[in-house]
């Protein structure tokens, strides 16, 4: 049923501008405010009002932009993680798209489903002739299309249809279990001269599907400065610690079909071995094979104006900065081009915004704090001085970064217009992962058919080795625990009702009561009931039980995608060595706005009907309340 808009409100401001900056921590804004690196967040601050803004639960970005959009809890907007499950076999799969499985006729206009259950506040002002205008919101697409002007953010795949995989060529021997190998593409010198290809899309053949492919040699410059790049008969050049331009490239799909792809190139050496590394293959955007932009056009209009640009929903390439593919500075690198390319995209819109709303996502300074945490903390297990003294700086200079762009939008504001600018989250050290299956197993309320050993590091992970039959619960995703439920799960036991409530408690308490085996801190802050945090059509698709960690501690990679190592609690030593999916308490983001707060303790749930207050609207049973 669609809850009822109420329009008969007095119109408080005639233009609504929402800048969303992912990740930005109020204790970093707080200390920098008072140092005065952050002049325009003081100066809006004292204009208006600054506070932390609570999170969602989980603490994560697809979870806490749903929620900033509809106002509304997971349980209606039906966002709960990055991670789902497939109940018929307990897989894991993504929760940021939907693929549309019915789409027999691979029609493209659905190939895929919204992520997101419910309206959200652009919705709500374009279905009554309020203009707006939407970059880079997370779990937006596939875009709905109506009046809203939309670019989709989290969620955009690659031109395969995954969240982004690189591609890594080089002539080095990379060990088959080395932690990306599958991304390596080994080639060989012939004099100069490598012949090999750039993999697209996946192509149904006879008896199986194989990638489209096409044609790149790499061609030696002659003073050894670079390489000479020839992409299906496009010649690039790139030297040696640059990148190169944007390439395009057609794949056949067979029929007389080929879809449009875009990448770009980063020369690592040239000599005496080659390290070339390729950024995903992602949508063009003059000839999108998806559709992520309301309208349709859209995207083409802002090709037309920028050129290209990055359309992955996730762009900076952490996973190749983690595996060695790319350094420090190339990630830095990578990281300022796609904030350029969103200042465009906002000055382009800002010219031409008369009234209505203009709401504007930036999320690198969330991925620098994920990679360079161990900077700011010393007793992360990665802290090394001299590597703070090097790259310390980068986390706050992304903040100044946040408060130019803040600036050069307050040059241009009156008096009617609204500015709020918030963060989905916080952010804290992640210093222990901890494994929560191995934990169930450990206390008997998950069973496997053979030890794990140490030699297992994904702990058998994809559920490998569960005895689901003799299983009561399972953990999945980013803090999730599940009751294997009969009559739910395909395998369950666990009777519903009291069966799973005592079942549920006796998790609660003793995992309540996890010690950490190194120094005897405690692990886990709260555990929550989805019963208790979740209402609505959808709260039945969440996880049973919610876990929130202590400062420092994170679930395990291998938890989230089924494992269960041996041992319970280690040191992270990855160089994503900072996070947010712990307690929500722990980890609120924040508010800036140039009017007054009438509310104590702003929830992120407030901005949605803060917005439409601004108009003079509201809507029935949106949980958040107007902060007007």
């Amino acid at each position: 049923m669609q809850n009822q808009v109420n329009t008969n409100g007095p119109q408080k401001y005639k233009k609504v501008i929402l800048l969303g900056m992912d990740g930005l921590d109020p204790r970093i804004v707080s200390d920098l405010m008072e140092r005065d690196v952050l002049p325009n967040f003081k100066e809006l601050s004292q204009a208006g009002a600054f506070s932390t803004l609570a999170t969602s639960n989980l603490a994560q970005s697809p979870v806490a932009w749903a929620s900033i959009a509809t106002g509304m809890n997971p349980g209606h907007h039906g966002v709960f993680d990055f991670l789902g499950r497939r109940i018929s076999d307990y897989m894991p799969e993504l929760a940021v798209y939907r693929i549309n499985r019915k789409n027999i006729f691979c029609k493209r206009e659905a190939m895929f489903l919204p992520v997101m259950q419910c309206n959200t506040f652009w919705d709500y002002a374009s279905d009554n002739n309020i203009p707006s205008t939407i970059l880079k919101w997370p779990m937006t697409f596939q875009p709905k299309q109506n009046n809203a002007k939309l670019f989709a953010g989290l969620g955009v795949p690659d031109i395969k249809g995954g969240l982004g995989r690189y591609s890594f060529y080089t002539t080095k021997e990379v060990p088959a279990h080395e932690e990306g190998a599958e991304k390596v593409i080994k080639v060989k010198f012939d004099g100069d001269f490598i012949k090999t290809f750039v993999a697209g899309p996946n192509v149904a053949k006879m008896r199986a599907r194989e990638e489209a492919k096409v044609d790149l040699s790499i061609m030696v410059l002659p003073d050894k400065s670079g390489a000479e790049l020839d992409v299906g008969g496009k010649k690039i050049i790139v030297k040696t610690s640059e990148w190169s331009e944007w390439v395009e490239a057609e794949f056949k799909l067979g029929m007389m079909k080929t879809t449009s792809g875009i990448f770009k190139f980063y020369l690592n050496e040239i000599n005496p071995s080659l390290e070339l590394y390729m950024t995903p293959v992602q949508i063009n955007p003059k000839d999108p094979a998806f559709v992520i932009t309301s309208p349709d056009e859209y995207i083409q209009e802002l090709s037309r104006e920028m050129g290209l640009f990055y359309t992955l929903g996730m762009p900076e390439d952490t996973k190749a900065f983690e595996e060695g593919r790319i350094n420090e500075e190339t990630f830095i690198s990578m990281c300022d081009e796609v904030i350029e390319e969103q200042e465009k995209m906002l000055w382009y819109e800002m010219d031409r915004f008369k009234e209505g709303i203009l709401a504007s996502a930036f999320f690198s300074t969330d991925r620098v704090q994920h990679m360079f945490w161990a900077t700011r903390d010393t007793e992360h297990p990665l802290y090394e001085s001299e590597y703070a003294e090097k790259y310390g700086h980068v986390i706050d200079d992304y903040y100044r970064k946040m408060d130019d762009i803040l600036g050069k939008v307050m040059k241009r504001v009156d008096d009617e217009t609204a500015v709020m600018v918030f963060s989905d989250h916080g952010f804290s050290t992640f210093r222990r992962s901890v494994h929560i299956n191995s934990w169930l197993v450990e206390n008997g309320y998950m069973k496997l058919t053979k030890k794990i050993t140490t030699d297992d590091k994904d702990g058998g992970g994809l559920f490998q080795y569960v005895d689901w039959k003799n299983t009561q619960a399972y953990a999945l995703g980013f803090g999730g625990i599940y009751l294997n439920l009969n009559g739910r799960e395909r395998s369950g036991i666990v009777e519903k009702g009291e069966g799973a409530d005592s079942v549920a408690e006796a998790i609660i308490k003793g995992l309540s009561e996890l010690q950490d085996p190194a120094d005897g801190q405690s692990v886990v802050k709260k555990i929550y009931s989805s019963k208790d945090i979740y209402s609505g059509p959808n709260a039945g698709n969440a996880p049973d039980l919610i876990v929130g960690f202590q400062d420092g501690y994170r679930v395990s990679w291998q938890t989230a995608i089924g494992g269960a190592p041996a041992g319970l609690v280690e040191d992270n030593t990855k160089k994503w060595s900072g996070d947010h999916i712990i307690d929500p308490s722990l980890v609120p983001g924040i508010l800036l706005t140039n009017f007054k707060i009438q509310r104590e303790g702003p929830s992120l749930l407030d901005i949605a009907p803060t917005v439409l207050d601004c108009f003079g609207m509201s809507v029935s049973d949106m949980e958040g309340q107007t902060l007007i």
